[in-house]
């Protein structure tokens, strides 16, 4: 990466200044004004506040009866007279640093100081066109790396509830990990997901209770239903649930811990009844939630349910070792003192909880995957469960604990308030993505209706436009979901990343039909315009570092957007196929493939599909 070559660079020349003692942490970061270079460096005001403590170091060695004490002044004087000759003040620090740094490195047409100290960077054109030039030659290994080289990573994401049809409230789970789960695989890692499906547990319990209150002939139409029209029968069964947790608050006690109860204990009624439910969810529904967002395909579905045969062991070890005591009829972990409350193992009525079958996942995940990370994608109201999780998974001293992470997101409310399958006030995925394909048809009969394969591209269009409203949100910030904000094709969007693409595309087509060739540009010389854009294409490998760091995808879609953005300017203000001097004409045909090639691949990156042409 250019930002690695420029910190070795600079940290070259820095430690040629005390004979490599100091390893400063200093940034490297793209400036918000574009006149002041493709990089900038605090490296300056960091050296200087080393550089000031070295000096009260040593003043502190050389007081003495005999010898007065040393004023520390900024200024040249005061580190002459102390340890050298290098200036004090950041701007001096800058100046001295640039006039050095050029005699280390010929990456550069232009380093300049910028008051109070910073220092900006400007790549050499032929230096950008060579790079540009690697892009074209090897486009399917643009932005990978081998930084994950041997690790695994596990990403849980998308976990949907048997018997409850995916909606809205899913979304941020599915979208931010899968596409958490593509950038790691772009990195070099090997990745495994799970959607550890919501199979087990008092909200089952719930949909057992309103099932058997079910006439016979009523249940058979039901499950007939589910199996010849699946979207139609889950929204029976989400009626279902809704209406039987109304009617479960007006009882002392909540009927579905019961039966809940009974179908972990083997209760043979309870345990047909749930074989046939999560049958019926796991092929034309938990698969289908995959096809319907286009997501990567899970490695693993397994249910909460198929741990059951582990948590035993875990309860007794916990037990055993002190862990874990009896109260009442429950056993619990006491993290009190922690700031944590009690952690439920077995509840008063003998039922496991999600903890505990949790703490089995972690046990099955790391002896069969060996991960290097395990990322929980879900939203913040579980940060207390995760926090107890790990800190019980550490007490026991089992193996993963300390690599496994909460990936937490905002909740998405609607403007009326919090969804809730309890309460029955959700959007249902099918029905946001075929209001998503509608819109996105109607814009494009609109603008193109010549198009071919309209239907399609109107799928792509509208799901791109989905995922990317919630991918370039920040994943801690919560979202307040509306239609006009989602699939607006306006400003920062996936359509109109999507469409910057096509225009793109466009151009390399014709060029193709034309005959042109991918000529390699002699010339080194490009215009401002021109420069700015192909330093902004060599920065896509960064943004997908940065993404990573912090596990935020909307680093890499502020990332696409600002370079979409260049790319209109240059489109509007730079012709390409019509330029005349072939030297100019092969340098932004470069440029065109290389943002197209960045484009389209940052955008698979985040799950979205990019249409050849809209």
């Amino acid at each position: 990466m250019i930002r690695d070559e420029i910190k070795k660079a600079i940290l070259k020349t820095v430690q040629k200044m005390d004979g490599g003692k100091t390893v400063p942490v200093f940034s490297v970061e793209v400036p918000e004004i574009p006149e002041h270079g493709d990089f900038a460096t605090n490296v300056a005001f960091v050296i200087t506040r080393t550089l000031a403590k070295q000096i009260e170091e040593k003043t502190s060695t050389l007081q003495s009866p005999d010898i007065p004490a040393i004023k520390i002044r900024t200024g040249d004087t005061a580190w002459h007279r102390v340890t050298g000759s290098y200036p004090t003040k950041p701007l001096d620090l800058a100046q001295y640093l640039v006039d050095h740094l050029k005699k280390e490195t010929d990456l550069f047409k232009k380093v300049e100081v910028a008051p109070p100290g910073f220092i900006n960077f400007s790549l050499k054109d032929e230096f950008l066109l060579k790079k540009l030039q690697a892009v074209r030659e090897k486009p399917g290994q643009w932005g990978k790396s081998d930084a994950g080289k041997g690790k695994t990573i596990v990403v849980e994401y998308f976990q949907l509830n048997i018997g409850k049809r995916p909606h809205v409230g899913h979304l941020r789970s599915a979208v931010i990990g899968d596409a958490i789960a593509r950038i790691f695989e772009c990195a070099g890692y090997s990745v495994k997901t799970d959607t550890h499906q919501g199979d087990w547990g008092t909200q089952f319990g719930i949909l057992l209770w309103a099932f058997k209150k079910l006439s016979p002939s009523d249940r058979a139409a039901l499950m007939k239903e589910l199996e010849e029209n699946p979207l139609e029968g889950f929204h029976r069964l989400n009626l279902l649930y809704s209406g039987a947790n109304k009617t479960a608050e007006g009882y002392d006690e909540n009927p579905g811990k019961e039966e809940f109860a009974k179908l972990e204990r083997g209760e043979a009624e309870n345990r047909n009844i749930w074989r046939e439910l999560k049958g019926a969810s796991e092929e034309n529904f938990l698969r289908g939630g995959v096809k319907l967002l286009r997501l990567r395909d899970f490695e693993e579905y397994k249910g909460e349910s198929e741990y059951e045969t582990d948590m035993p062991a875990i309860v007794n070890g916990a037990l055993k070792k002190g862990v874990a005591r009896k109260k009442d009829e429950a056993i619990v972990v006491d993290l009190s003192g922690e700031g944590l409350d009690e952690a439920v193992l077995i509840k008063s009525d003998g039922a496991s909880t999600y903890l505990l079958r949790d703490l089995a996942t972690i046990i099955y995940r790391k002896k069969k995957w060996k991960f290097a990370k395990s990322l929980y994608v879900v939203d913040v109201r579980q940060s207390h469960h995760f926090k107890q999780l790990f800190r019980v998974a550490e007490k026991l001293g089992f193996e993963g604990w300390g690599e496994s992470q909460h990936i937490e997101f905002g909740f998405m409310k609607l403007p009326e308030g919090a969804l809730s399958t309890r309460a029955g006030n959700v959007i249902s995925l099918n029905a946001l993505l075929d209001e998503a394909e509608k819109r996105a048809r109607a814009v494009i009969q609109e603008k193109n209706p010549d198009l071919k394969n309209k239907k399609e591209i109107a799928k792509q269009v509208g799901l791109g436009a989905i995922k990317y409203f919630d991918l370039s949100h920040n994943r801690r910030s919560g979202i307040v979901f509306r239609w006009e904000d989602a699939l607006s094709f306006e400003g920062d969007t996936g359509p109109y990343l999507q469409y910057a693409r096509a225009r793109l595309n466009s151009i390399l087509q014709k060029a193709k039909e034309a005959g042109i060739s991918k000529k390699i540009p002699d010339s080194s010389e490009l215009d401002p315009l021109e420069h700015r854009l192909a330093a902004a294409v060599l920065r896509y490998p960064e943004a997908i570092e940065d993404a990573l760091a912090e596990y935020l995808p909307n680093i890499l879609a502020h990332y696409l957007y600002s370079l979409a953005r260049t790319a209109n300017e240059f489109y509007h203000s730079r012709p390409v196929l019509q330029e005349a001097d072939a030297q100019k004409r092969a340098v932004r045909l470069l440029i065109v493939e290389t943002v197209a090639t960045t484009l389209k691949h940052g955008l698979g990156l985040l799950g979205i599909e990019s249409p050849d042409e809209m």
